[in-house]
Protein backbone atom coordinates (compact mmCIF):
# COMPACT_ATOMS: atom_id res chain seq x y z
CA UNK A 1 0.00 0.00 0.00
CA UNK A 2 1.24 3.47 -0.89
CA UNK A 3 0.58 6.00 1.86
CA UNK A 4 -0.55 9.46 0.83
CA UNK A 5 1.75 12.07 2.30
CA UNK A 6 -1.00 14.68 2.07
CA UNK A 7 -2.97 12.81 4.74
CA UNK A 8 -0.17 13.35 7.26
CA UNK A 9 1.44 16.72 6.55
CA UNK A 10 0.83 19.19 9.36
CA UNK A 11 0.06 16.54 11.94
CA UNK A 12 2.02 16.15 15.15
CA UNK A 13 2.86 12.82 16.79
CA UNK A 14 3.93 11.79 20.28
CA UNK A 15 5.99 8.58 20.25
CA UNK A 16 6.94 6.86 23.49
CA UNK A 17 9.94 4.56 23.65
CA UNK A 18 11.32 6.44 20.65
CA UNK A 19 15.03 6.07 21.40
CA UNK A 20 15.49 2.75 19.61
CA UNK A 21 13.82 -0.22 17.99
CA UNK A 22 10.22 -0.02 16.80
CA UNK A 23 9.68 3.45 18.29
CA UNK A 24 12.65 4.92 16.43
CA UNK A 25 11.59 3.20 13.20
CA UNK A 26 8.05 4.59 13.52
CA UNK A 27 9.52 8.07 14.06
CA UNK A 28 11.45 7.78 10.80
CA UNK A 29 8.39 6.52 8.91
CA UNK A 30 6.23 9.39 10.16
CA UNK A 31 8.97 11.90 9.36
CA UNK A 32 8.95 10.70 5.74
CA UNK A 33 5.24 11.58 5.66
CA UNK A 34 5.83 15.09 6.96
CA UNK A 35 4.59 14.53 10.52
CA UNK A 36 6.18 16.71 13.20
CA UNK A 37 7.45 14.64 16.10
CA UNK A 38 7.62 14.66 19.88
CA UNK A 39 9.98 11.87 20.88
CA UNK A 40 10.22 10.60 24.43
CA UNK A 41 12.24 7.97 26.28
CA UNK A 42 14.62 7.81 29.23
CA UNK A 43 17.89 8.56 27.41
CA UNK A 44 18.46 12.01 25.89
CA UNK A 45 21.50 11.10 23.77
CA UNK A 46 19.70 8.18 22.14
CA UNK A 47 16.67 10.38 21.42
CA UNK A 48 18.92 13.04 19.90
CA UNK A 49 20.51 10.43 17.63
CA UNK A 50 17.07 9.34 16.39
CA UNK A 51 16.04 12.97 15.88
CA UNK A 52 18.97 13.51 13.47
CA UNK A 53 17.57 10.77 11.23
CA UNK A 54 14.14 12.41 11.00
CA UNK A 55 14.81 15.01 8.34
CA UNK A 56 12.62 17.89 7.14
CA UNK A 57 10.25 17.90 10.11
CA UNK A 58 10.19 19.59 13.50
CA UNK A 59 11.36 17.26 16.25
CA UNK A 60 11.03 17.86 19.99
CA UNK A 61 12.68 15.70 22.63
CA UNK A 62 11.24 15.08 26.08
CA UNK A 63 13.17 12.91 28.53
CA UNK A 64 10.70 11.00 30.70
CA UNK A 65 10.55 7.69 32.54
CA UNK A 66 7.05 6.28 32.08
CA UNK A 67 7.94 3.47 34.44
CA UNK A 68 7.56 5.96 37.27
CA UNK A 69 4.23 6.79 38.86
CA UNK A 70 2.16 9.51 37.14
CA UNK A 71 4.88 10.61 34.72
CA UNK A 72 2.36 10.25 31.89
CA UNK A 73 0.36 13.36 32.79
CA UNK A 74 3.47 15.53 33.07
CA UNK A 75 4.65 14.16 29.72
CA UNK A 76 1.33 14.97 28.08
CA UNK A 77 1.42 18.52 29.40
CA UNK A 78 4.94 19.01 28.06
CA UNK A 79 4.13 17.38 24.70
CA UNK A 80 1.08 19.59 24.11
CA UNK A 81 2.69 22.83 25.28
CA UNK A 82 3.65 23.75 21.70
CA UNK A 83 0.65 22.32 19.89
CA UNK A 84 -1.91 19.56 19.81
CA UNK A 85 -1.04 15.88 19.36
CA UNK A 86 -2.85 14.28 16.40
CA UNK A 87 -1.09 10.89 16.56
CA UNK A 88 -0.23 8.97 19.73
CA UNK A 89 2.12 6.00 19.44
CA UNK A 90 2.14 4.07 22.72
CA UNK A 91 5.27 2.03 22.06
CA UNK A 92 7.24 2.19 25.33
CA UNK A 93 7.47 -1.10 27.17
CA UNK A 94 9.85 -3.73 28.43
CA UNK A 95 9.88 -7.35 29.52
CA UNK A 96 12.19 -9.92 31.01
CA UNK A 97 12.84 -13.53 30.10
CA UNK A 98 12.90 -15.20 33.50
CA UNK A 99 10.66 -17.17 35.83
CA UNK A 100 8.30 -14.87 37.69
CA UNK A 101 9.83 -15.76 41.06
CA UNK A 102 13.37 -14.91 39.91
CA UNK A 103 12.73 -11.17 39.45
CA UNK A 104 12.23 -8.65 42.23
CA UNK A 105 8.94 -6.88 42.79
CA UNK A 106 10.33 -3.42 41.99
CA UNK A 107 11.03 -4.52 38.42
CA UNK A 108 7.56 -6.05 38.12
CA UNK A 109 5.92 -2.88 39.43
CA UNK A 110 7.86 -0.81 36.87
CA UNK A 111 6.80 -3.18 34.09
CA UNK A 112 3.12 -2.84 34.96
CA UNK A 113 3.42 0.93 35.29
CA UNK A 114 5.14 1.29 31.92
CA UNK A 115 3.34 -1.35 29.85
CA UNK A 116 -0.16 -0.68 31.15
CA UNK A 117 -0.80 2.20 33.55
CA UNK A 118 1.14 4.90 31.71
CA UNK A 119 -0.27 3.69 28.39
CA UNK A 120 -3.81 4.02 29.72
CA UNK A 121 -3.09 7.46 31.18
CA UNK A 122 -1.77 8.76 27.84
CA UNK A 123 -4.67 7.15 26.01
CA UNK A 124 -7.12 8.96 28.28
CA UNK A 125 -5.36 12.29 27.72
CA UNK A 126 -5.48 11.73 23.96
CA UNK A 127 -9.14 10.69 23.88
CA UNK A 128 -10.18 13.63 26.06
CA UNK A 129 -8.27 16.02 23.78
CA UNK A 130 -10.18 14.78 20.72
CA UNK A 131 -13.69 14.40 22.13
CA UNK A 132 -14.91 17.63 20.57
CA UNK A 133 -12.82 17.67 17.38
CA UNK A 134 -13.73 16.36 13.95
CA UNK A 135 -10.22 16.18 12.53
CA UNK A 136 -8.69 12.72 12.08
CA UNK A 137 -6.75 11.50 15.13
CA UNK A 138 -4.87 8.24 15.45
CA UNK A 139 -3.77 6.14 18.42
CA UNK A 140 -1.48 3.16 17.94
CA UNK A 141 -0.78 0.83 20.87
CA UNK A 142 2.04 -1.69 20.51
CA UNK A 143 1.20 -5.08 22.01
CA UNK A 144 2.78 -8.42 21.02
CA UNK A 145 1.97 -11.84 19.62
CA UNK A 146 2.41 -12.77 23.27
CA UNK A 147 -1.04 -11.25 23.77
CA UNK A 148 -2.57 -14.37 22.22
CA UNK A 149 -1.46 -16.95 24.80
CA UNK A 150 0.32 -17.41 28.10
CA UNK A 151 4.12 -17.29 27.82
CA UNK A 152 6.15 -19.12 30.49
CA UNK A 153 9.28 -17.19 31.50
CA UNK A 154 7.60 -14.03 30.22
CA UNK A 155 4.44 -14.40 32.27
CA UNK A 156 3.92 -10.80 33.31
CA UNK A 157 5.07 -9.29 30.01
CA UNK A 158 2.68 -11.42 27.94
CA UNK A 159 -0.16 -10.71 30.37
CA UNK A 160 0.49 -6.96 30.08
CA UNK A 161 0.34 -7.22 26.28
CA UNK A 162 -2.94 -9.15 26.46
CA UNK A 163 -4.23 -6.19 28.46
CA UNK A 164 -3.00 -3.76 25.80
CA UNK A 165 -4.66 -5.76 23.02
CA UNK A 166 -8.04 -6.05 24.76
CA UNK A 167 -7.98 -2.41 25.86
CA UNK A 168 -7.08 -1.19 22.37
CA UNK A 169 -9.71 -3.26 20.61
CA UNK A 170 -12.40 -2.01 22.98
CA UNK A 171 -11.34 1.60 22.36
CA UNK A 172 -11.41 0.99 18.61
CA UNK A 173 -14.99 -0.28 18.85
CA UNK A 174 -16.08 2.54 21.17
CA UNK A 175 -14.91 5.11 18.61
CA UNK A 176 -16.12 3.35 15.49
CA UNK A 177 -17.60 5.87 13.10
CA UNK A 178 -15.83 8.83 14.68
CA UNK A 179 -12.74 10.76 13.62
CA UNK A 180 -10.65 9.00 16.29
CA UNK A 181 -9.14 5.68 15.29
CA UNK A 182 -7.39 3.20 17.60
CA UNK A 183 -5.14 0.46 16.22
CA UNK A 184 -3.33 -2.34 18.04
CA UNK A 185 -0.11 -3.74 16.58
CA UNK A 186 1.04 -7.18 17.74
CA UNK A 187 4.60 -7.79 16.52
CA UNK A 188 6.30 -11.12 16.90
CA UNK A 189 10.04 -11.35 17.37
CA UNK A 190 11.65 -8.13 16.15
CA UNK A 191 15.32 -7.41 15.54
CA UNK A 192 15.82 -4.84 18.31
CA UNK A 193 17.68 -4.50 21.61
CA UNK A 194 14.62 -5.91 23.41
CA UNK A 195 16.07 -9.42 23.44
CA UNK A 196 19.36 -8.55 25.13
CA UNK A 197 17.56 -6.20 27.52
CA UNK A 198 15.11 -8.96 28.48
CA UNK A 199 17.79 -11.55 29.16
CA UNK A 200 17.19 -13.32 25.85
CA UNK A 201 16.79 -17.01 25.23
CA UNK A 202 18.03 -19.96 23.24
CA UNK A 203 15.41 -19.33 20.56
CA UNK A 204 14.26 -22.13 18.27
CA UNK A 205 14.49 -21.94 14.48
CA UNK A 206 10.79 -21.04 14.44
CA UNK A 207 11.39 -17.90 16.51
CA UNK A 208 14.40 -16.92 14.43
CA UNK A 209 12.62 -17.54 11.12
CA UNK A 210 9.68 -15.33 12.07
CA UNK A 211 11.77 -12.39 13.31
CA UNK A 212 11.13 -9.13 11.45
CA UNK A 213 13.05 -5.87 11.28
CA UNK A 214 11.90 -2.81 13.23
CA UNK A 215 11.44 -0.99 9.90
CA UNK A 216 9.07 -3.71 8.65
CA UNK A 217 6.97 -3.49 11.82
CA UNK A 218 6.95 0.32 11.66
CA UNK A 219 5.71 0.39 8.06
CA UNK A 220 3.01 -2.15 8.90
CA UNK A 221 1.95 -0.06 11.89
CA UNK A 222 1.62 3.20 9.95
CA UNK A 223 -0.27 1.52 7.11
CA UNK A 224 -2.65 -0.10 9.59
CA UNK A 225 -3.10 3.18 11.45
CA UNK A 226 -4.05 5.18 8.36
CA UNK A 227 -6.41 2.45 7.17
CA UNK A 228 -8.19 2.45 10.53
CA UNK A 229 -7.42 -1.18 11.26
CA UNK A 230 -8.44 -2.68 14.59
CA UNK A 231 -5.60 -5.17 15.19
CA UNK A 232 -2.68 -6.11 12.94
CA UNK A 233 -0.04 -8.82 13.35
CA UNK A 234 2.94 -7.94 11.09
CA UNK A 235 4.38 -10.84 9.10
CA UNK A 236 2.66 -13.85 7.50
CA UNK A 237 4.27 -16.42 9.82
CA UNK A 238 3.22 -14.44 12.88
CA UNK A 239 -0.32 -14.10 11.51
CA UNK A 240 -0.54 -17.84 11.01
CA UNK A 241 0.78 -18.48 14.52
CA UNK A 242 -1.76 -16.17 16.17
CA UNK A 243 -4.57 -17.63 14.07
CA UNK A 244 -3.50 -21.22 14.71
CA UNK A 245 -3.23 -20.92 18.48
CA UNK A 246 -7.02 -20.79 18.75
CA UNK A 247 -7.13 -24.45 17.65
CA UNK A 248 -4.86 -25.58 20.50
CA UNK A 249 -5.79 -26.11 24.12
CA UNK A 250 -4.36 -23.38 26.32
CA UNK A 251 -1.95 -25.77 28.12
CA UNK A 252 -0.68 -27.06 24.75
CA UNK A 253 -0.26 -23.54 23.40
CA UNK A 254 1.79 -22.70 26.48
CA UNK A 255 4.03 -25.73 25.98
CA UNK A 256 4.55 -24.87 22.31
CA UNK A 257 5.52 -21.31 23.28
CA UNK A 258 8.04 -22.68 25.78
CA UNK A 259 9.65 -24.75 23.02
CA UNK A 260 9.71 -21.86 20.53
CA UNK A 261 11.35 -19.41 22.95
CA UNK A 262 13.74 -21.87 24.55
CA UNK A 263 15.40 -21.15 27.87
CA UNK A 264 16.85 -17.92 29.28
CA UNK A 265 20.54 -17.73 28.46
CA UNK A 266 21.67 -14.14 28.87
CA UNK A 267 22.25 -12.18 32.06
CA UNK A 268 19.40 -9.85 32.96
CA UNK A 269 20.76 -6.28 32.64
CA UNK A 270 20.10 -3.64 35.26
CA UNK A 271 17.61 -1.04 34.02
CA UNK A 272 19.39 2.30 34.14
CA UNK A 273 17.84 5.73 34.54
CA UNK A 274 18.21 8.63 32.08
Amino acid sequence: MTISKSACVGKRALITGASSGIGAAIARELAKLGVDLVLTARHREALAAVATTCNAVNVEIIVADLGEHDTAHALWAAATANGSIDILINNAGFGYFRRFDEVDWIRDAELMQLNMTSLVALARCFVDAHKTTNTPAYMVNIASTGAYQSVPNMALYAASKAFVRNFSEALHDEHSGTSLSVTCICPGGTDTAFHSASGGGDYSWIANASTKSAAFVAKSAIQAMLRGKRTVVPGLFNKLTCFGVRFLSRPLASRVTTYVLGKPTLALPVRTKG
